[in-house]
């Protein structure tokens, strides 16, 4: 039994195309995190890229038992709220990469967080 070549193509092509989108999301040129909070209407609910430096580091577990990840990301005396899934292995004064989405209000059911990252991706950046 052979396999239709073109059903390949018909597949290759989506695939590819989300592969090329997906590297141009993470690639997002960064922002000053003093321009986000700014112009917090222009970046809100829009995937963004921030350097700064990790403050006040939590790693928890929520009453659901899944883990999480809090912590304020500082750079030139501005400062943002970052949320991400998962235990990180970070901590306080290491220098970050985060993408995520900005969200100037959040609601999670009786809490209301302000402008917060909800991260996808957290990576070390520079000499620690």
């Amino acid at each position: 039994m052979q396999s239709d070549p073109r059903r390949s193509h018909r597949l290759f092509v989506p695939v590819l195309l989300g592969l090329v989108l997906l590297s141009i999301c993470t690639r997002a040129q960064d922002i000053p995190v003093e321009e986000l909070l700014e112009n917090p209407q222009q970046y809100d609910g829009q995937p963004v890229s921030v350097v700064g430096t990790i403050a006040n580091y939590r790693e928890k577990i929520s009453r659901a038992g899944n883990a999480y990840t809090t912590f304020r990301l500082q750079a030139d005396g501005a400062a943002v709220n970052v949320f991400i899934w998962g235990h990180q292995g970070l901590g306080d004064g290491q220098r970050v990469r985060v993408q995520g989405v900005y969200r100037r209000v959040k609601r999670v059911g009786r809490y209301t967080f302000y402008n917060e990252i909800e991260a996808w991706q957290i990576r070390r950046v520079g000499k620690q």
